[in-house]
């Protein structure tokens, strides 16, 4: 029997709607069909453990990781992961996925034609210190090419299993 507390789905109208029609693009990206409900498994529950010993020295820090210095305005990245009942989580692994200060990504399918840095490669991750902290030293990206229209600089922010976007403000 495990001390840690279950997972639970969030409650009926906490969320908001997947379809909105005022917004535009979720009306091509919103589900048409109801959703299935699929039980989580006791991995999905539970999650492995990272430990700390698997994350290099300068894995969250984006400007360092390199010879000279990346193009672009240097920014701090933070956060906080707590579980449903507003608990930090320790140990859990980070990782930041983002596109450079011109707009592109350093990946094979990116194929905006904006330069790669040869200083950055927009990959980092860390570990959720004993209060749920999170922190990466990066640059602000430049916007990248949607499929309807360009992107603000988005960082692709993974947390264990759970994915999701960081949006910086337009300053």
């Amino acid at each position: 029997m495990s001390d840690k507390p279950g997972y639970r789905r969030p409650q009926a109208g906490t969320q908001p709607d997947y379809l909105h029609p005022a917004y535009q693009s979720t009306n091509t990206r919103s589900p048409s069909k109801p959703l299935v409900f699929i039980p989580h498994s006791l991995s999905e529950i539970t999650g492995p453990s990272i430990g700390a010993e698997s994350i290099q020295e300068r894995d969250n820090d984006l400007t360092a990781q390199h010879e000279g210095q990346p193009q672009g305005e240097r920014i701090i990245i933070h956060g906080r992961v707590l579980d449903e009942n507003g608990l930090p989580v320790p140990g859990i692994l980070v990782e930041i996925w983002q596109a450079n200060a011109a707009g592109r990504y350093n990946h094979d399918r990116d194929l905006h034609d904006a330069p790669l840095d040869p200083n950055f490669t927009g990959t980092g991750r860390t570990v959720t210190d004993a209060d749920g902290w999170y922190q990466f030293q990066t640059i602000k990206p430049g916007p990248t090419p949607g499929a309807t229209t360009t992107m603000p600089g988005a960082r692709r922010i993974s947390i264990f299993r759970c994915s999701g976007r960081a949006f910086l403000p337009a300053w």
